[in-house]
This record gives C-alpha cells, sequence and structure tokens, in this order.
C-alpha cells in the first residue's frame, strides 16, 4: 500500500517535528533526564519513607536538578544585558537591606 494513497500519511508527516523543535528538545534532555530521576526518588521515598538509601537518592536527585538550573541560569545570564549594576561596594542601607 502507497503511503500517498493514505488519507492519513498527510496528517502524520505534519505532525512530525521539525529539526529545530528535536534540536530544543535535546537542549532540555539534561533536564527531563534530571526531573525523572527526582520523579523515580520521589516514588521510591514515599515507598519507603525509613530506606536511608531512598534518601540519599532523593537528596542527590534533588542536588542534580538544582546545580543543572543554577548552570543554566548562569548560561542565560551571560546572553543577556545585566539587570542592574553594583556601584556601591560599602555596606547595605537599612532600606536597601530590607
Amino acid at each position: 500500500m502507497s503511503h500517498s494513497n493514505d488519507p492519513h500519511a498527510t496528517q502524520f508527516a505534519a505532525e512530525e517535528p521539525t529539526p529545530a523543535a528535536l534540536a530544543e528538545i535535546e537542549a532540555e534532555w539534561p533536564q527531563i533526564a534530571a526531573e525523572v530521576d527526582l520523579v523515580d526518588a520521589e516514588c521510591r521515598l514515599l515507598a519507603e519513607p525509613a530506606d536511608v538509601l531512598a534518601k540519599r537518592a532523593h537528596r542527590r536527585a534533588v542536588s542534580a536538578l538544582l546545580l543543572l538550573m543554577v548552570q543554566q541560569v548562569n548560561h542565560d545570564v551571560g546572553k543577556s544585558a545585566p539587570v542592574y549594576m553594583l556601584t556601591n561596594f560599602g555596606p547595605a542601607d537599612l532600606a536597601e537591606a530590607a
């Protein structure tokens, strides 16, 4: 059976991700994997709250995700103009500290 005669073939072809969309998914994959690891660790911890290894796995998963998020923020900050500039290197005024 030829795909050109299949009425659904064009529908599926239109739903295929573009190369740009695939590149975005590839770029986000480390975060997706870290979030999946965190959900796995949370499930393990919920199943056995007293399990020391489950607690360690959860801490590692949280730490890995936070590190990845910090790296992403630092990477994104380098692409944009600074939001503010530090001009006074002395101690903060009381109004600034609040």
